[in-house]
């Protein structure tokens, strides 16, 4: 609940489908009459009770916010995965908060299931009852599939009622609820010269290709075969005849799960409820042409799908860009767009860190940053809580619509998760969902990998370039930072210091001390040099003990002289013996025929001249 208003999570799966989009529309403008707002948690693509593999999207239901939401409602169907419904459940059990889920049964959950059974015997009896067939066929789905027998026991208890006898075996064909096999189905019949006086397919899609196949004979569809679907698809009504089917309407769905929502919260609901389909009397079995779909709002929606294929090359730019972005910054700046102007994502402060493989570690900080607001202008990745659900909530909320979450995930491992607020119910805008969480899934899953090659290489060539004791430049990468600043133009004119120190008495460290002795006094130098140094100082181990520094610009060579050795005595006290370096330098003016090996030479003077006063 927020601020009083109970906030209802509905568990989906692909809400640009039309009819859920409709059963949105009407069941969050119904609970807003009561003062409760729906929030939809959608994956973007049917599991097909594949529960082997299940995708990574479908993590967006682990961030259902149980801290505000006040009930459940799972989509079983739409979802088709019992392992993800019972995580849900598990979830929301967990919270105390209740569950209704629709067209499935699970313990401890309100069901609401369609009565497909009298559905679809609405359909079988309007065909021998109205239209007076006597050789019916039945074209069921899958072999074994609990809706397609269901549907075939109607079909077999209908027509016994009317004396007509089944016969499995020339009755029934299997078209497996798709295109193909329902084609290859219906030609079979044609060749075997059985074709009957209706075909009573189990669902739409079925029935739209079984009638381009028997079209395609010279056959005509309902003179010489009647044939119908179910589900009450657009598309089924939208065909070339008009398909009788039955519809789920959207309306009665949406009532009853308001009023099982209603009951819930008032302690009064049922284990179940139960909707009835209506069937829709169409061409395909000589009734009238169906009515109930809007011609208009077709072409409007046609209009608008042909436009969206051209917002998709946008899509691919943005997600480009993101992944060829050098910086976060100019990767965040990639997603402020026309396109993007409802929608923020919410992702894990670890995608920002450039030192780890994101998606190869097994474990994550847990904190969350801001990727993306549309509402506030930011290049800079923010803190942010989940808990606080997204940005800007009040404003966000403020217009009554649902607010849409999708999970993000590359290489099939979740990463955060984007919301949608569209301030209309436009199916359009609902498509779009899908295209723009895959841009921001690929475009900084793209960008978090790129940046980890990028960590690597530079790994890879800090390793090739630096010495492994002292962190500073081997004499390789030395010549090749030397010969950068030797043929630049803009360096000619500029002072140029030689700095040398050589570790005084190396051989004496290791003989009484011992080797490891040796290498800290090394390492005691190599550093004091380099702290002692501007920061844009070519550091360099030049041999086993000496060490060079090549400073570009005004220079105080005494007083880095002096910081080298009040270093080194602080680092003698450190180590317990004494460390301490003769050093030379010598400056220059930086020219194109500069000669290295002339002032490595001065310096060398300069600092044996050094190591003689300490041995005098």
């Amino acid at each position: 609940m927020i601020n009083g208003t109970k906030i209802v999570a509905l568990c989906t799966s692909r809400i640009y489908d039309p009819q859920l989009q409709g059963f949105v529309e009407l069941l969050n403008e119904s609970l807003k009459e009561c003062d409760i707002r729906l929030w939809i948690y959608a994956i973007n693509a049917d599991i097909y009770w594949e529960e082997r593999t299940i995708p990574a999207e479908v993590h967006v239901f682990d961030y259902i916010h149980f801290n505000v939401v006040d009930a459940v409602v799972i989509m079983d169907e739409k979802i088709k995965s019992h392992i993800v419904a019972e995580r849900i459940l598990h979830d929301s059990r967990s919270h105390g908060v209740p569950v209704i889920v629709v067209d499935g049964k699970y313990e401890g959950a309100v069901s609401i299931s369609y009565d497909y059974a009298a559905g679809f015997e609405q359909i079988v009896r309007h065909v021998i009852r109205d239209h007076g067939v006597r050789k019916p066929h039945y074209m069921a789905g899958f072999r074994d599939n609990p809706f397609s027998e269901e549907r075939k026991a109607v079909f077999r208890k209908v027509i016994g009622e009317y004396g007509i006898d089944f016969d499995e075996e020339t009755m029934v064909s299997y078209g497996e609820f798709w295109a193909t096999p329902a084609r290859a189905a219906a030609q079979k019949l044609l060749d075997e010269d059985r074709l009957p006086e209706a075909i009573i397919c189990a669902n739409d899609i079925m029935a739209i290709n079984v009638c381009d196949v028997i079209r395609e004979a010279g056959f005509r569809v309902p003179e010489d075969c009647i044939v119908t679907g179910f589900d009450g698809y657009d598309e089924a009504l939208e065909n070339e005849p008009g398909i009788t089917t039955a519809s789920c309407r959207t309306q009665g769905l949406a009532e009853t799960v308001k009023r099982a929502i209603i009951e819930c919260f008032g302690g009064m609901a049922e284990d179940t409820y139960t909707v009835l389909p209506v069937m829709i009397p169409n061409e395909s079995c000589g009734c009238p042409r169906c009515a109930d779909l809007d011609r208009a709002q077709i072409r409007h929606f046609n209009n608008n799908f042909y436009r969206f294929q051209d917002d998709i090359r946008v899509y691919q730019a943005i997600s480009v860009d993101m992944q060829s972005s050098a910086t976060n910054e100019q990767m965040m700046i990639c997603l402020h767009s026309y396109f993007t102007r409802n929608m923020c994502c919410i992702v894990d402060e670890d995608c920002f860190r450039n030192d780890i493989n994101f998606f190869l570690e097994s474990h994550h900080s847990g904190k969350y940053k801001v990727l993306y607001d549309s509402l506030h202008y930011s290049d800079y990745p923010d803190p942010f809580d989940p808990k606080d659900v997204v940005p800007e909530f009040e404003e966000r909320m403020a217009p009554g619509y649902p607010l849409i979450f999708n999970s993000l995930d590359y290489m099939d491992v979740p990463f955060g998760y984007v919301c949608y607020m569209f301030e209309n119910y436009d199916i359009i805008d609902y498509s779009k969902t899908s295209s723009l969480t895959n841009t921001v899934n690929t475009g900084l899953g793209g960008y978090v990998s790129m940046q980890y090659q990028h960590y690597l290489m530079a790994e890879v060539e800090k390793m090739y370039k630096t010495d492994a004791l002292t962190g500073l430049y081997n004499r390789l990468a030395a010549h090749e930072a030397y010969e950068a600043v030797k043929s630049d133009p803009v360096m000619y004119g500029k002072e140029l210091t030689v700095i040398m120190a050589d570790l005084d008495g190396l051989k004496q460290i290791n003989d009484s001390l011992g080797h490891a002795a040796g290498d800290k006094a090394i390492a005691a130098v190599a550093h004091s040099l380099r702290d002692a140094c501007p920061q844009d100082a070519i550091c360099v181990r030049f041999g086993g003990d000496e060490m060079v520094a090549f400073v570009v610009g005004d220079c105080d060579c005494e007083k880095i002289l002096e910081q080298i050795r009040e270093s080194l005595a602080r680092k003698s006290w450190e180590n317990g013996f004494k460390i301490s370096a003769s050093c030379g330098c010598h400056t220059t003016r930086i020219t194109r025929n500069l000669d290295i090996e002339r002032i490595l030479r001065r310096a060398d003077e300069q600092m044996y001249r050094d190591k003689t006063a300490h041995k005098g």
